[in-house]
């Protein structure tokens, strides 16, 4: 299961990487114009009118221009449309299958498996961001990405997304291909905001992948080492079965290195055999997504040799690992002792005694009968649930340091565009802004332009545009200099500051800007201290967002009516989405996404966790079989004998649990550790944290010690007491 959860995250996320890879880039291009310092295509704004431009420079063909963008529907909250020039190279791409081309306003085509998912047909109606299409047609590219969403007409396109005169990148045609470089480099001559690229060439945007494509696997890879320690239990508890056996081979003359690689042997061909199977159950899991319409175009896998090495080598390196210490253990075993140790029973208590002492053991006790197994077992179990803890701490305090950072000073309201699929996306016109501030029960209204780009040494530079006149620019606690006055200044926070080496008065380029730096602010949150703030202008000339804002903070002048007025605002604009600041996360699909991704975590910690406890559980019944059969014997039922394992299960989880809390701490005590970055893994461990991981734990323990406990009353007793 360790290996089936690498295999199925590495070809998840490796899924996702080249499918968005695919539909920022086209194969029929030779050069791709975007914004330079955008961290991706998807963020990318470039002015149409220099088409003109690109088409009059000597060996350039053909311009296409493309814009893109994520829609968040009802059932599938990342639905990628893409608006094309009808007439450009670029749709031939789209091979329609059903229905056909787009001949004129508000008709879209899309995608087989879009089609599946809304149960559509060429001649219907197909509603996007409140707007009314006809499907013309179905297409079929081969990319899940892009067949899980939309084309329509580049106009329509810009109306939709408010981006007239506007494209997120430009593909060219050139007559000839040993020019390339030379009208790559004219381009970005005239243009020094712009980036000319060819298809599949290295970008800031094949970086930001690569995160996607190793997510999987670091992932993964905790899954994998509960797996490996539950591994090292059962080696160990072969040891200890075939005590005797080593025995007798060490004295017939079998050396101690001999012993170990028996030993060895054994643990690597389990792992083997395991990653084998491991890869099939990974493979099986991955194709299982593609039964779900919803999900299949965002989550459809993508296999590599690479992603097969990785998790068979991981599978075998920690089956090495896991059977060093049983084959030490078995090679330390001295051949007189061995072959005296009973498997069972001692010889010399008699029935009465033993019967006193078994009763005597109580549950907790019988755990640590064998100390090993139920250390590693603890330390198994627990790295899984630690590793669940310490992403619902990291995530709570993500939550915690937006909520602060939206709710500061004296906003009671946060607006954001509605079905916005991510925060950096969200779009609201200033008209909104004008008449929500118009509002009888609104004090005032603050316009954030929110946006990410990338600095030297800094692949994460956020970027705040406030107006120097609304209150929210009393936020930053300004230590040095002053706070913005004009165009062209910026305030960098303390931690951006120390991390650029850059002071007061020097200059600075954000997203191929110039600023001058007049403050360094210091809020004691790495949300906004590892960034800037700019005038709210300068941001939306430097996102391409004449006219509109990200958020707004709205202040009112009763604070008791918060809930009441977001329901009102809502109702009366409803292009956006309104909450209260200690609530507006619950309603923002980012949140929600890690909200998923914490369910998953912990399917996949109560799965591997859940057979590593059983595990243990049924070595512990195996080896007190004769005591089981005694118990049984003497009066027991069936019922006393499943609850005594089950109460054993349960305490064992507990334990665990507790241990997994103060690795899950750890963990995120680590991060913290990363330089710059690591204040942003700022956990907050709040009371709903603790009671999913008792629940987990609960789960856990019922889950592994049914069966053993199931097993165990089973046994009957002539049979048991006969046990060898």
């Amino acid at each position: 299961m360790g290996v089936a959860a690498v295999v199925s995250l590495s070809a998840l996320g490796e899924g996702m990487a080249s499918g968005m890879e695919e539909v920022f880039t086209s194969p029929d291009a030779d050069l791709m114009v975007a914004q330079k310092d955008a961290m991706m295509v998807l963020f990318s704004k470039v002015d149409e009118s220099i088409s003109a431009d690109l088409e009059r420079i000597p060996g350039v063909v053909e311009v296409t221009g493309t814009v893109v963008n994520i829609v968040q529907m009802d059932t599938v909250p990342y639905f990628i449309v893409t608006g094309e020039d009808t007439r450009g190279f670029g749709m031939a791409h789209y091979r329609i299958v059903a229905g056909g081309p787009i001949l004129q306003r508000k008709q879209i085509l899309i995608g087989r498996l879009a089609a599946e998912s809304f149960d559509k047909d060429v001649g219907e109606a197909f509603r996007l961001e409140g707007e009314t299409y006809r499907v013309a047609g179905i297409y079929e590219t081969g990319t899940s990405f892009e067949d899980g969403g939309a084309v329509m007409s580049l106009s329509d396109a810009q109306r939709l997304f408010d981006q007239r005169y506007q494209v997120s990148y430009f593909n060219l045609r050139v007559n000839d291909k040993t020019r390339i470089d030379a009208i790559r480099n004219e381009i970005e001559d005239r243009w020094p905001k712009l980036a000319a690229t060819r298809s599949g060439e290295q970008t800031r945007q094949t970086e930001m992948l690569g995160m996607y494509r190793s997510f999987g696997f670091y992932m993964g890879i905790f899954a994998v080492l509960v797996g490996g320690l539950g591994m090292m239990n059962s080696t160990l508890m072969s040891v200890f079965e075939r005590t005797r056996e080593i025995g007798v081979l060490r004295a017939i003359g079998w050396r101690r290195r001999r012993v170990i690689v028996m030993i060895l042997g054994e643990s690597v061909i389990v792992a083997l055999l395991g990653g084998v199977v491991g890869i099939g159950v990974g493979y099986g899991l991955t194709e299982a997504i593609k039964l779900s319409p919803a999900v299949s175009s965002m989550l459809t896998g993508a296999y590599t040799i690479d992603i097969f090495v990785r998790a068979l080598s991981l599978s075998i390196g920690l089956g090495i690992l896991s059977g060093l210490y049983p084959a030490w253990r078995a090679s330390k075993l001295l051949p007189a002792e061995a072959m005296r140790a009973a498997t069972n029973l001692p010889a010399s208590t008699s029935s009465m005694e033993l019967i006193s002492r078994i009763l005597s053991n109580s549950s907790l006790r019988n755990l640590w009968r064998r100390p090993t197994r139920t250390f590693v077992t603890l330390i198994s179990i627990g790295l899984g649930v630690g590793f669940t803890f310490a992403l619902m701490g990291m995530t709570s305090g993500m939550e915690s340091m937006f909520t602060n950072y939206m709710s500061s000073g004296d906003s009671d309201l946060i607006v954001e565009e509605k079905d916005a699929a991510d925060a950096s996306l969200s779009v609201i016109s200033e008209r909104t802004a004008n008449n929500i501030r118009a509002h009888p029960e609104v004090k005032s209204v603050s316009r954030i332009v929110w946006g990410i780009t990338t600095a030297p040494g800094m692949p994460f530079f956020m970027v705040n545009g406030l107006d120097p006149r609304e209150s929210k620019i009393n936020d930053y606690n300004v230590r040095e200099g002053r706070t913005l006055q004009r165009s062209g200044e910026v305030i960098l926070g303390r931690l951006a500051a120390n991390s650029l080496k850059k002071d007061l008065g020097n200059k600075m380029r954000i997203a191929g800007a110039r600023f001058t730096i007049v403050g360094i602010y210091e809020n004691g949150v790495s949300f906004e201290d590892t960034g800037a703030a700019i005038s709210l202008r300068d941001a939306q000339d430097l996102f391409d967002k004449q006219g509109e804002v990200s958020f707004l903070g709205v202040a009112l002048h009763d604070q008791k009516r918060a809930v009441d007025v977001a329901n009102l605002l809502e109702q009366q604009f409803a292009d956006v989405m309104v909450g209260t600041t200690s609530t507006f996360t619950e309603k923002m699909q980012d949140f929600k996404t890690m909200e998923s991704m914490m369910n998953a975590m912990s399917g996949l910690t109560m799965l591997v966790g859940g057979i590593v406890m059983m595990n243990a559980m049924l070595m512990s019944v195996f080896e007190r079989t004769q005591e089981i059969g005694l118990l049984r014997a003497v009066g027991w039922k069936r019922k006393r004998v499943v609850g005594m394992i089950m109460i054993e299960g349960l305490a064992l989880s507990l334990f665990s649990g507790i241990a997994g809390v103060g690795i899950g701490i750890g963990l995120n005590s680590l991060l913290g550790l990363i330089p710059l970055y690591g204040s942003f893994f700022n956990p907050i461990y709040e009371g709903p944290i603790f009671v999913q991981i008792g629940v987990l734990v609960l789960v856990l323990g019922v889950v592994g010690s049914i069966y053993p406990a199931w097993k165990a009353a089973s046994l009957k007793p002539i049979e048991a007491l006969r046990y060898e």
